[in-house]
Order: structure tokens, then C-alpha cells, then sequence
């Protein structure tokens, strides 16, 4: 038999190679442009920038902490006129006002009660007195107890009582129905009661940082004009019933708090803009979230998350932040140490630090088109 002679034809093999090797390169290069186009090219960027956001929050916060704080009872008017074209004054208890403003504001009654000083340890008589007032402002203060005559202050749209020693809200707080905000954060709080659910027109509410709030009563369900819910820095174990009955909720914050999970109908809450679940308990992230067509910003601690749903990073109309626990730089620590002086001011601080870092992204988000997420480790 005659020897068979295979011919190859190597021009052919080598235009086959060639071809691949130009779209293998190809493909590199349209990656290549695609990262550096992406917002993930701009990580260097956003750790550049973490530093100076830390020093200018370290700034604000050591200017907050000087207040003045003189312990007085005072009674301010809102909506001061600055640019009042009659400069004559006259005095209006510790305030001075224009004379032409004077009787306008005293016959609208817009008043806010304001008091501050931790040697309060009790609301002043006097006080009673004044059932006009629309915002009370009591801050920093030893107060434990908010009395039951709160009732008479028919007309409150804004309680702030931040930052004091109160153990219990007032079940007569359910006769307030003007109120729009409420803050009881950084207080001692165990319970809610379920008469706040009648406050029909809250916008507003904060119980951020009681550290032993555990559950809410289910009657906060019909808070259905509520659109900002901080429940950071306290015991929750699950997502409160009640929360997934807010209809309206455009923010929700539960982080810092015992989180293992997240429930399956957390989309129930469709308006849902922003949700902040970091320093939580979580190891995975559900599929519900990418349900959630409005949910614009999701922040988590990554750390512990094993399982995260792809399209959670490939959505364009979602920001989604890792904020990873990383260690401090040694010359923070130190700047940190001297003006933090327990948890709740490192918890107040890092509230400050993440809004700042949220304001910042808001004002660069003069992004290109083509970028699709925004995908960064930061760090609190």
C-alpha cells in the first residue's frame, strides 16, 4: 500500500489563530474601556476622598460638641424674617425681633420651645402655659419622664427629644395627630406604645440608638404617611410586622442591630427608596430585594454576606454600598478618642460620617451615561 502524505494547509491554520487572537484582544480592549468608563474605576477616588470626608466629620462634630449649652428656658420664634427692611428691635424675651414682625408672629403663635442642659431633670411648670407651641426641642437633658400634659399641645408637628434619659413614652402621645416628627433617639427606651400608631400624620419618626428596643407593636401599621423610619443601633432580631405594613416608606434604616435574615415580603414595601442594613447579622441577601423597582440605595456590611444576588450590582438604577469594617488608621484612633467618649457618641458619629458620605454622593452624581453601578468599600 502507498504511504499516505497529509498536506496541512498552515496558512489557513494560522488565519484561524490570528482571527482569535483579534477578538480574544479585542475583547480586552472593549473591557479594558468598559472599567475605566465604569464607577468602579473611580474606587481609588472614593478612598482619596474617605480621609478628608473622616477629618472634615471629625470637624463638624467637635463644633457640634460646643454648642453652647447655658441650661435656660427659652421660647423662639420660627420663621425669623432676616431681611426685614425695619431695623427697629425690640426685645421678645431672650429674643430680639423687628417691630413690624413682632405682633405678625405672636399673632400666628409659630413657636418652638427649646431646652437644653443635662441639670434638667424635669420639664418646667411653666411650660404648661404655652399649649400654642408647635415644635418642642428638648435635648441633652436628664429628663426621664415626658409628662402626661402633653396632651394639651394640640397643635405639635415637630418632637424632638433626642439625646436624654426618657424610659417611656406617654401613651397620650396618640392624642397628638398634627404630629409630623417625632425623635426619641439616644434615649433609654424598652417599649413603644401602641397609641402612637394614632398619630395618623407622621412623616417622621427616629428611635435610633435605645439599644433594648427588641419589637414594635403592630398598631404602627397605620402610620401610613410615614416615609422615614430609623430603627439603627437597637436589638431587632426580624424585620417588625408593622414596618412591612408601611405602604409609604421611601427610607428605612434597621442597621446595627441583630438581623439574620430579611423577610420574603419585605418588597410589600414598594416605595422603598433607600435601606441601610449594615452591621447586622446578615450572611446572604434575598432575591426579594431585586423586586423592590424603586429601591435606589442599598447599603450592607459585607464582611459576613456569602450570597449576594447578581443583579443586585448590575442594576442601573441602584446604588449599592459594601461598607467593610476595616481598621482605622492609628492617627484617626487617636483624633477619634480624644472627642468620642462612649458608644453612643461613636454611633452618633458615624451617623454624621454616613450622611456625609451620602450628601457627597448626591453631589457627584454627575456621572457618566454608561456607568451602570456604583460598587465601594468604605470605611466607618
Amino acid at each position: 500500500m502507498a504511504p499516505v502524505v497529509v498536506v496541512f494547509d498552515l496558512s489557513s491554520v494560522r488565519r484561524l489563530w490570528e482571527g482569535r487572537i483579534k477578538k480574544h484582544k479585542e475583547r480586552q480592549r472593549r473591557d479594558k474601556e468598559r472599567q475605566e468608563k465604569s464607577a468602579l474605576a473611580k474606587i481609588n477616588e472614593e478612598w482619596t476622598l474617605r480621609l478628608e470626608r473622616r477629618r472634615r466629620a471629625i470637624k463638624n462634630y467637635i463644633e457640634q460638641r460646643k454648642d453652647v449649652v447655658n441650661g435656660e428656658v427659652h421660647v423662639r420664634l420660627n420663621h425669623l424674617n432676616s431681611t426685614e427692611k425695619d431695623t427697629q428691635l425690640v426685645g421678645y424675651g431672650n429674643l430680639i425681633l423687628p417691630e413690624s414682625r413682632k405682633n405678625i408672629l405672636t399673632e400666628e403663635k409659630r413657636f418652638i420651645f427649646e431646652l437644653q442642659g443635662i441639670q434638667w431633670k424635669e420639664l418646667p411648670d411653666s411650660l404648661k402655659d404655652k399649649t400654642y407651641l408647635k415644635e418642642w426641642h428638648i435635648k441633652k437633658t436628664s429628663i426621664d419622664i415626658i409628662p402626661s400634659f402633653i396632651v394639651m399641645f394640640q397643635d405639635l408637628i415637630v418632637l424632638d427629644l433626642s439625646r436624654n434619659w426618657i424610659k417611656e413614652i406617654p401613651t397620650e402621645i396618640g392624642n397628638l395627630t398634627k404630629l409630623k416628627e417625632l425623635n426619641v433617639s439616644f434615649n433609654k427606651l424598652t417599649s413603644i406604645p401602641l397609641e402612637l400608631g394614632d398619630c395618623e400624620n407622621l412623616e417622621k419618626l427616629n428611635l435610633s440608638s435605645n439599644l433594648e428596643l427588641t419589637e414594635l407593636p403592630f398598631e404602627l401599621r397605620d402610620l401610613q404617611k410615614l416615609t422615614h423610619l430609623d430603627l439603627s443601633s437597637n436589638q431587632f432580631q426580624t424585620m417588625p410586622i408593622c414596618v412591612l405594613r408601611m405602604s409609604n416608606l421611601k427610607s428605612l434604616d434597621i442597621s446595627s442591630n441583630k438581623l439574620k435574615d430579611l423577610p420574603q415580603d419585605l418588597d410589600r414595601l414598594s416605595e422603598l427608596q433607600s435601606l441601610f442594613l449594615q452591621k447586622n447579622k446578615l450572611t446572604y441577601l434575598s432575591k426579594t430585594l431585586c423586586r423592590m423597582t424603586n429601591l435606589k440605595m442599598l447599603v450592607v456590611s459585607g464582611d459576613d454576606i456569602k450570597k449576594l444576588p447578581t443583579s443586585l450590582t448590575t442594576d442601573p438604577n441602584l446604588k449599592y454600598i459594601d461598607l467593610r469594617e476595616n481598621p482605622l488608621d492609628s492617627i484617626e484612633d487617636e483624633m477619634l478618642s480624644e472627642i468620642l467618649e462612649g458608644d453612643e457618641d461613636h454611633e452618633e458619629f458615624e451617623k454624621v460620617l454616613m450622611q456625609m458620605y451620602l450628601q457627597d454622593l448626591k453631589q457627584r452624581e454627575t456621572v457618566p451615561t454608561y456607568t451602570t453601578r456604583v460598587s465601594l468599600s468604605v470605611q466607618l
